[in-house]
């Protein structure tokens, strides 16, 4: 058991060292950079045409739709406490009959 945990130790380490040593060859070729950087600039612009065709289609966004349950349970919690208070204290119908009885 000793020596398989060794054996993956090592495995790791020296899979940890190629990915640095390509990340660094890759990272130092300015082709690989302008590539990145094209495919971020066309991520964005996918990104957008995607925002943009929700908002079209009334389709709320997830920062509009989280907005929208923070708000719901905000009322939720609001309704809950109005129904708190209307059971704890006495009914009109009740305060009337008590009155009538003095």
């Amino acid at each position: 058991m000793n020596e398989d945990k060794g054996l993956l130790d090592r495995l790791k380490e020296r899979g940890e060292e190629v990915f640095t040593q390509l990340s660094g060859e890759l990272m130092s070729n300015r082709h690989f950079v302008k590539a990145m950087e094209g495919a971020m600039r066309g991520k964005q612009k996918l990104d957008e045409a995607a925002a943009k065709a929700l908002k079209t289609m009334n389709v709320p966004t997830r920062t509009e739709f989280r907005k929208a349950v923070a708000r719901i349970q905000t009322l939720e919690e609001e309704l809950a406490g109005l129904r708190a208070r209307m059971k704890a204290r006495p009914s009109a119908k009740a305060a009337g009959k008590k009155r009538r009885a003095k």
